[in-house]
């Protein structure tokens, strides 16, 4: 799927990257939650973090996973700074097509949502 954001100059960056600043305690957990949907984000935009769950990514420097309360606390937060999209939750993040495009190889699908495509479909 060719990378297009309406004429807007654009960059490249690293999910590797995005993924470690995301299991990275020194940055503040509402950004931590925007590296995770950009790390393990699909050709969708949606992420499935790998089977784990979105607290042990988001863990502390002892390992120590936010709870529940804070853990929807930084999902919110970062809703409402368009970080994320609204339909975001703890086992799916999504990334809006306007911040993050992916091309090649890669998932179309997130069960969690429902969304099926195939990649034909996905063009």
């Amino acid at each position: 799927m060719p990378i297009n954001f309406n004429g807007d100059n654009w960059g490249g960056l690293s999910q590797a990257a995005q993924r470690r600043k995301a299991k990275d305690p020194r940055h503040s957990l509402m950004y931590r939650v925007e590296a995770a949907a950009i790390g393990w984000a699909n050709n969708i935009g949606h992420s499935k973090f790998d089977g784990l769950p979105l607290g042990r990514i988001l863990a502390d420097e002892r390992g120590k996973e936010p709870s529940r309360q804070v853990l929807d606390k930084a999902i919110r937060k970062a809703k409402e700074l368009g970080l994320i999209e609204p339909e975001s939750n703890s086992r799916c993040l999504v990334v809006s097509r306007r911040i993050f495009q992916r091309g090649g190889r890669g998932s179309y699908t997130c069960q969690e949502h429902g969304i099926s495509r195939s990649l034909a479909g996905a063009a």
